[in-house]
């Protein structure tokens, strides 16, 4: 009787748990970030920055007063001149055998009438030279030198009054790590090929969206998912491999629209989190462990016999 009760038991360690654990989830209705609510100065009820938590990540701008964050998201109030917003949250790890994903939810404002331009977004670890401290420091700072990680670029414009073709999207790995301007240019990024395909679809004004990166980390190589959800998007979704991942480490997201105004008077985030996953295993992984359950219960048979 002893042996058949541990037969299962030991089957059942071998199933992996299907399983989400949420790491990081802001819906930005705190009212507070760095700088105050305004973000115009940096006050005693703002949180210190270097210091972020799960539920209150911590972002700042190219300019004074452009994030205001209220109960109903952080509002980005766009510009020609300051386009670049950058959030910090706590150090995501990623772990072999588990998806991770990274979330961002926006609605965008009142749709530009002017010449459209691109949308960057890079993932990355900020560690290096530490973080920004204020608003108004420019596009090109000192703490983005030595920052590794993933970028997200459009691959054509977007925004603007009448986007003349589909989003196309493009997974980057930063090569050029001693630049101090993340987002100013695609140069300093590799291209990961393949880029999005047969997606239909583009930004407009006054829509929601939702934008996912997932990494599935195999504990040498780096599987890179995007996609992107809301308005009339249909079929983006898209996957990269990096054999040599940049970074299995990351703390820093930065949000760039080129063209500032020309493209959105303001983009509202709702929300960003954060997700570890744990797949549930392939049809064949069952029937592996249907087969070591037989083998298993002929052992037991024959020490009863």
């Amino acid at each position: 009787m002893k042996s058949r009760l541990l037969v299962p038991s030991a089957l059942l360690c071998l199933l992996p748990a299907a399983h989400a654990v949420v790491l990081v989830n802001d819906t930005f209705t705190d009212t507070d970030r760095i700088g105050g609510s305004t973000g115009s100065s940096t006050t005693t009820s703002s949180p210190s920055i270097g210091t972020p938590t799960s539920t209150n990540t911590q972002w700042i701008g190219t300019r004074v007063s452009q994030i205001v964050a209220s109960s109903t998201g952080m509002l980005w109030t766009m510009d020609s001149a300051s386009r670049v917003v950058t959030g910090y949250f706590p150090d995501v790890n990623l772990v072999a055998g588990t998806v991770t994903t990274f979330t961002l939810n926006f609605t965008t404002g009142a749709q530009g009438t002017g010449t459209t331009n691109n949308l960057r977004i890079a993932l990355t670890d900020g560690t290096a030279n530490g973080t920004r401290n204020t608003d108004g420091v420019g596009a090109t700072d000192n703490s983005y030198n030595g920052d590794l990680g993933y970028g997200f670029f459009s691959g054509n414009n977007t925004g603007g009054a009448t986007p003349a073709t589909d989003l196309t999207l493009n997974t980057r790995e930063r090569t050029t790590t001693t630049s101090v301007n993340l987002l100013g240019t695609s140069a300093d990024w590799s291209a990961l090929n393949p880029s999005s395909s047969g997606a239909t679809g583009n930004f407009a004004g006054s829509n929601s969206y939702s934008m996912t990166f997932g990494f599935t980390y195999s504990g040498s190589s780096l599987d890179i998912t995007t996609g992107v959800t809301g308005g009339n998007f249909s079929g983006m979704n898209f996957k990269v491999t990096d054999p040599s991942p940049a970074t299995t480490k990351f703390n820093q997201l930065s949000f760039r629209l080129g063209g500032g105004s020309a493209q959105f008077s303001s983009i509202n985030f709702t929300q960003f989190q954060v997700e570890q996953i744990t797949p549930i295993p392939e049809p064949s992984s069952y029937a592996v462990l249907a087969g070591l359950g037989g083998l298993a219960l002929a052992a037991t048979r024959r020490r009863r016999a």
